[in-house]
């Protein structure tokens, strides 16, 4: 990134961003001067953000080594999705409560959805997945359900980056989520904690497949 394109907006964003995309990989050191003269920023500020991505669990400071981009295991992997499936159930059968009618939401982000891979804009693609997702937490009314989750979606965006694309993105994962929108929508509990489910497992599971593809093996 050359200094005449450097971003604008909150620092921590730019950062977390190119950590999300893969531009700079897991285990890679963060240093404070080149990030600085990259993003066009003193090191007070960006060593701000830098504490707030290791909050979020992005970044790991040592005294030693300094920053360094957290990597991940396959067994983070696995449970992350564990935490997600809790939350995720509790929010579905709570929005299932409210009878929220999520179906018109999710139709406009299905039209948006097909119009990214057409495009090839796999960020967009990701994008618009998690706010289905957190848009049923939020359907709750409980905030502590929409604040646990919403601490995992830098992981759960990081993870999609690395080991998906348009071209692995599975075709039907917005019939899905417009199953489990029509389930909220009846107020059928069990039906969407059934849904969810099957939809979460299928992706931990593609993402397990691909982390095993993309990791070296040994004779």
């Amino acid at each position: 990134m050359s200094p005449q394109a450097r971003p604008t907006g909150p620092l921590v964003d730019h950062v977390r961003n190119a950590i999300l995309e893969g531009r700079f990989p897991p285990g890679s050191r963060l240093v404070q001067q080149e990030l600085a003269a990259l993003f066009g920023t003193s090191r007070i500020p960006l060593r701000e953000a830098l504490n707030r991505l290791e909050g979020e669990g992005l970044v790991v400071m040592s005294p030693n080594r300094g920053a360094t981009v957290r990597p991940l295991s396959a067994l983070d992997v696995a449970d992350l999705f564990d935490l997600r499936l809790t939350l995720e159930t509790m929010a579905v059968r709570g929005a299932a409560g409210q009878r929220a009618d999520l179906r018109a939401t999710v139709a406009v982000a299905a039209a948006a959805a097909a119009e990214a891979v057409q495009a090839g804009r796999p960020a967009a693609l990701f994008h618009l997945d998690r706010d289905f997702h957190a848009g049923i937490a939020e359907q709750t009314g409980n905030r502590y359900l929409v604040e646990a989750l919403g601490s995992q979606w830098s992981q759960i965006m990081r993870l999609m980056h690395a080991h998906l694309s348009i071209a692995s993105y599975p075709a039907g994962v917005w019939r899905e989520h417009a199953a489990i929108a029509s389930a909220i929508a009846g107020g059928d509990g069990d039906g969407a904690v059934a849904l969810i489910t099957s939809h979460l497992v299928e992706s931990r599971d593609l993402v397990l497949a691909h982390w095993s593809d993309a990791r070296p093996t040994t004779s």
